[in-house]
């Protein structure tokens, strides 16, 4: 059998990776099956997360970011402005573009700077990329399904990965939602690269050019993109709603639940919130799904934020998520592998 080297990049990122500095999984078993008929093609990955009611959790509120010069830049010198981005998109993806820039940059205009403007400060945007967060309560029970390591030519539905979801999840005023994904996607925004929709061991956002460049540069255990339906309180309020989870490597800080900036990470264990080594999130930007492309669309959530005006997106954070296993299908001989010891029958 004969793989292509990214494949083995994506294996090793996951059996290898506390040599990439994000320490915690070696107690996480790591299984590898051969299919049933003996043919082997791209190894398939399963990672499934899950967080028991009762454990921490945060509904994460608007606020702006502190800005990376790892990432931005300076005013002498800035990176990340995102303009390219927008004049190359098409289409529904060029408007939602135009409004929502931060999903590959950050307009210089949307920077304020220091008194003497030799460097960048903060975004002067509200987005859910924030500090500000309130506790509350939730429960996830997640297979990430990787089968394919690459976006493929097609429509944003065309794929081979999939994903199962339980997501549950309250706001800090005590209402009680579900996020019910119904197929993965591949986001048309260049210059993502989603694998396919589903990714496994691998790093997003930052300077990666997929995912917003407002979130560090993390390294990831397993992440999607999709579309399903909203539910609040019992009710489907919306469907067709972009979703994005992402297990990753813990950037909370433990003092503050402050968002590390790219230059702090990895973060160590007594610096991380909890001292947990990973965590996951939702995140449902103001975008859905339509047969003609995306489009803005505030997420209709029932939170009410002090303007009087309901949260526009939903993000939220399982601080106690548990990697149950990651299993690598398709995989020669018959080995499970639990942190550096390898078992082969």
């Amino acid at each position: 059998m004969t793989h292509d080297r990214r494949e083995f990049l994506q294996l090793g990122a996951l059996a290898g990776v506390g040599a990439l500095g994000v320490d915690g999984l070696g107690d996480v078993p790591i299984r590898f099956e051969q299919d049933a008929d003996g043919e082997t093609g791209w190894p398939g990955i399963d990672v499934r997360v899950t967080q028991a009611p009762g454990n921490t959790a945060h509904w994460v509120l608007p606020g702006r970011r502190a800005l990376s010069e790892y990432v931005f830049g300076t005013p002498d010198n800035p990176r990340m402005t995102g303009r390219h981005w927008v004049d190359v998109a098409e289409g529904p993806v060029k408007a939602v573009l135009e409004e929502q820039t931060f999903q590959v940059g950050l307009p210089l205009e949307q920077r304020r700077t220091n008194e003497d403007e030799s460097a960048y400060t903060i975004a002067d945007v509200l987005t859910g990329y924030s500090d500000s967060a309130e506790p509350t309560e939730g429960e996830l029970d997640l297979t990430y399904s990787d089968r394919q390591p690459w976006d493929t030519p097609g429509g944003p539905g065309d794929t081979r990965d999939t994903a199962a979801v339980t997501a549950r999840f309250g706001d800090p005023a005590g209402n009680e939602y579900e996020a019910v994904l119904d197929h993965v996607i591949k986001p048309p925004f260049p210059p993502w690269e989603t694998g396919g929709g589903v990714v496994t061991g691998t790093w997003l956002h930052g300077i990666t050019g997929t995912g917003t460049p407002l979130m560090p540069r993390m390294f990831n255990y397993a992440a999607l993109w999709g579309l399903g339906a909203l539910r609040i309180n019992g009710e489907v309020v919306d469907e067709r709603r972009v979703m994005h989870f992402m297990t990753s490597e813990n950037v909370r800080k433990a003092d503050s639940y402050a968002l590390a900036l790219d230059e702090e990470l990895p973060l160590a264990e007594d610096e991380r919130y909890l001292g947990r080594p990973h965590h996951t999130h939702l995140f449902m930007p103001p975008i859905k799904g339509t047969p003609e492309g995306p489009q803005t669309s505030p997420v209709p959530t029932a939170f009410e934020l002090p303007s009087g005006e309901t949260q526009p997106f939903v993000h939220f954070m399982w601080d106690q998520d548990t990697i149950e296993e990651v299993v690598v299908r398709g995989a020669d001989g018959d080995e499970t592998t639990v942190g550096a010891e390898t078992t082969t029958g």
